[in-house]
C-alpha cells in the first residue's frame, strides 16, 4: 500500500495576501511581523494583524513583540470562534526560507509565512510548518483566493 504525503495548505483571500505584502514593503529594510487569524478546521485566513516590531538592535533580521498584543489578538479571535493559524514576517534582502532563529522561535502546528523582499521591492512568500518539536520545517502550499467584488 502506498501513502502519499500531501502538502498542507493555508488559504488566504487575495486582499489579505496583499496586506501582508504591503506590510513588508512598508517596513523595508526592517523585518515586519504579523498574525494570521482564521478558521482552524480548513485553515482559511480571515484576518491579518500587523504587530509592531519592538526589536531595537537587529531590526533587519530579528523581530520581537509585546506578548499582551498577541494575547489581545487571540482573545478577540476566540470571541469570533476563530483562532490564530500562524504568523508572517519578512526577510529583507534574504530568501523566503526559514532561518535557524525562525525554527528555534517557532511552535508546532502553526503556519509561518516568510516574505522575501529586496531593494527593488521584488517580493515572494512561502509558508512553512512542522508537527512535532523534533521535525524540521516543511514547505506548505499558499493558496491565494480571488475575492468576488
Amino acid at each position: 500500500m502506498f501513502f502519499f504525503s500531501r502538502k498542507s495548505q493555508i488559504i488566504i483571500p487575495d486582499y489579505l495576501y496583499d496586506q501582508m505584502m504591503d506590510h513588508a514593503r512598508d517596513e523595508y529594510p526592517n523585518e515586519c511581523y504579523g498574525v494570521l487569524v482564521g478558521n482552524p478546521m480548513n485553515k482559511i485566513v480571515f484576518e491579518v494583524n500587523r504587530i509592531y516590531n519592538l526589536e531595537n538592535d537587529r531590526t533587519v533580521d530579528r523581530y520581537s513583540f509585546n506578548p499582551q498584543e498577541l494575547k489581545l489578538i487571540q482573545h478577540t479571535a476566540k470571541i469570533q470562534s476563530l483562532d490564530i493559524l500562524g504568523f508572517y514576517h519578512s526577510h529583507p534582502d534574504r530568501g523566503d526560507k526559514p532561518s535557524e532563529y525562525d525554527r528555534e522561535a517557532a511552535y508546532p502546528g502553526y503556519s509561518y509565512i516568510i516574505i522575501s523582499i529586496n531593494k527593488e521591492k521584488k517580493i515572494s512568500a512561502k509558508s512553512w510548518s512542522f508537527s512535532s518539536e523534533k521535525e524540521p520545517f516543511k514547505e506548505d502550499e499558499i493558496t491565494v483566493r480571488k475575492q468576488k467584488t
